[in-house]
């Protein structure tokens, strides 16, 4: 007899679970409200979900141009930057997903440099992607402020870098400029080594950004962060800053050595870019 109510006591205490567990997924928020809780309640201001197929919608985005140095790129890139507001070649919407394609046509290397019309200051900007991942390729998701004075002390917010030619295969790298950090001497906010081929698999990036602190994101999860000193040479960042999405061939970081090995192509992929503030 004391087994058997044992075993109902049991019984009914894992019904009751059950129960509980049952109305509680009921009640579960959707999807969108777990992110936007995920983000301490910040709400989504902007965004770009590349639902149209073609050209990158203009009223959101604009090309910058030119080739490299003396341009002003300043990393000795092989790639021409074209505006691509009249065909899509370079940047390219298609089932959701913005790519950005660089293709060599005869001896020059095009690709495409996009700037977000509008700049926000502070907040999450955050995007997912699949990234290039491929020595001599050197795709990136960044910040510069809308007020650009002369680099580094305008300051600049590299969201995700991947330089597999000088960093490494399979690795994303965040980092800070400022006229105190800038260069090879950047502030690094974020570094990861993937276990997979990062062009294979969809992975988000993005930046915490608020008067004290950038927090660098991979996946959700904080991997680094650099806090607010007070002053203009280490800290130019309380002002607008525009997205840019780009991908560049060569140089300084992308690798002039491997850049025949892409045989002439490299991609990156864009799925959404969002902004929380």
């Amino acid at each position: 007899m004391k087994k058997q109510h044992s075993l109902k006591r049991r019984l009914l205490l894992l019904s009751g679970v059950a129960a509980i567990m049952c109305t509680s997924c009921i009640f579960l928020p959707p999807k969108e409200e777990v992110e936007v809780l995920k983000k301490d309640g910040l709400t989504l201001v902007w965004q770009d979900e590349f639902e149209k197929d073609g050209k990158p919608d203009t009223s959101k985005w604009k090309y910058q141009t030119g080739h490299g140095n003396p341009y002003g790129w300043g990393n000795n890139e092989q790639q021409n930057y074209i505006d691509n507001t009249t065909e899509a070649k370079t940047a390219i919407v298609k089932d959701g997903v913005l790519t950005i394609k660089a293709y060599k046509e005869g001896n020059e290397w095009k690709s495409a440099r996009l700037n977000s019309i509008q700049s926000w200051k502070y907040g999450y900007i955050e995007a997912r992607m699949k990234i290039t991942d491929r020595a001599g390729a050197w795709p990136a998701f960044w910040m510069m402020p809308e007020n650009r004075s002369d680099w580094p002390k305008c300051g600049e917010i590299d969201i995700m870098e991947n330089a597999p030619a000088t960093a490494g295969l399979h690795r994303v790298f965040s980092t800070l400029h400022a006229e105190g950090h800038s260069g090879g001497a950047g502030q690094k906010i974020g570094e990861q080594k993937f276990k997979n081929n990062l062009f294979s698999e969809w992975h988000t990036f993005g930046v915490k950004w608020s008067k004290e602190k950038i927090t660098a994101y991979y996946d959700d999860i904080a991997v680094g962060s650099y806090d607010s000193d007070g002053t203009i040479t280490n800290w130019p960042y309380d002002q607008n800053f525009y997205i840019i999405l780009n991908l560049a061939i060569g140089g300084n970081l992308g690798g002039d050595n491997y850049v025949d090995n892409l045989n002439g192509q490299a991609e990156f992929l864009i799925d959404y870019v969002r902004v929380y503030q």
